[in-house]
């Protein structure tokens, strides 16, 4: 499977629905200047999208979803994600969809479309991204945020 086929596949089935999304993650890292690789596609949904997100994006395969997960949860670090993955044959590709609730809050409000021959993609702002990150914490994000903030990436 080809990650960035996958995305475009996503995003041209969200949009076909009229569902608001956001691509964040690795690969908004890489959208907003900082290339790095990545396995999955992250994206930010509202919470009352959820199934329909599901429905939309079953017939491309996405078809076995996991236990909702919840991080840090009752502090203000409290982060929802539902986890969908797609196989074919030995290779096995996850979406993670990030609510926009809880410390996520407002994650699609500023989003921004970034236009490519292949379609229009919405991405997390790059301030979003870095909110994000930082709530997150992990060694990856850690250094996302270093090249995200680094004086010649911006």
């Amino acid at each position: 499977m080809n990650l960035v086929d996958e995305l475009h596949a996503i995003a041209a089935a969200l949009e076909s629905a009229g569902i608001r999304y956001a691509v964040c993650g690795g690969i908004a890292v890489t959208m907003h200047g900082a290339t790095r690789s990545t396995k999955d596609i992250d994206i930010v949904v509202a919470p009352a999208d959820v199934q329909r997100v599901l429905d939309v994006v079953h017939p491309i395969g996405y078809r076995f979803p996991a236990i909702p997960m919840t991080f840090d949860q009752g502090t203000e670090r409290e982060r929802h994600v539902q986890r969908v993955s797609k196989v074919e044959g030995n290779e096995h590709l996850l979406l993670d969809l990030l609510l926009a609730d809880a410390a996520f809050e407002g994650a699609l409000d500023d989003r921004i479309e970034v236009r490519l021959p292949e379609g229009t993609i919405s991405v997390v702002s790059r301030e979003t991204l870095v909110r994000m990150k930082r709530l997150a914490g992990r060694a990856q994000d850690v250094a996302d945020l270093e090249r995200l903030e680094a004086p010649d990436e911006a």
